[in-house]
């Protein structure tokens, strides 16, 4: 059995690295760094090795460029990678122009993170993004929306449950 498709077609193609169609539209991803590494990247040219960095949530790694590693280090004081390790990035896209066009791009944000956790009102536990079907909520706009609909702040397994109690 099929399902219906929404979004940009990029999230249904085999990437092996994060794309500026994996950010949640209009907010930014806050993830944690888990380890900076070398990877073979393919591309028009063949393949290259490229620095890449890999998170503690289920996200997959990006390829970094000299701008995002300006950022990471204006944001937490070191261009040493190994410092890099455990600090939480806030990603977003910006457009950029690149082969003769202007393209998204995912960027770092040059400080650290401003978000807060939140906490779901029903079962206390700290709310994280989740990724359901083809479309990823960041903690933000699981907030919003479990406030609009409920009235109270829930994460995604209460807002599930309260629907299915509806």
């Amino acid at each position: 059995m099929s399902s219906k498709l929404t979004g940009d077609y990029r999230k249904y193609m085999d990437k092996n690295f994060l794309g500026s169609w994996d950010i949640p539209e209009g907010d930014d991803l806050v993830l944690t760094i888990s380890d900076v590494e070398q990877n073979e990247v393919k591309n028009e040219r063949g393949s290259e090795r490229k620095l890449t960095i890999h998170f503690a949530e289920d996200y997959k790694p990006l390829i970094m460029n000299a701008t995002n590693c300006d950022r990471i280090t204006k944001a937490y004081g070191s261009p040493k990678v190994e410092d890099w390790v455990g600090k939480r990035i806030a990603l977003t896209t910006e457009k950029v122009p690149a082969f003769g066009s202007v393209k998204d791009a995912v960027r770092i944000r040059p400080y650290p993170p401003r978000t807060t956790e939140a906490f779901c009102d029903e079962c206390g536990q700290v709310i994280k993004p989740v990724q359901a079907g083809s479309e990823k909520f960041s903690v933000n706009k699981i907030v919003e929306l479990s406030k609009a609909k409920y009235g109270k702040c829930l994460c995604w397994d209460c807002s599930l449950k309260a629907k299915e109690a509806e």
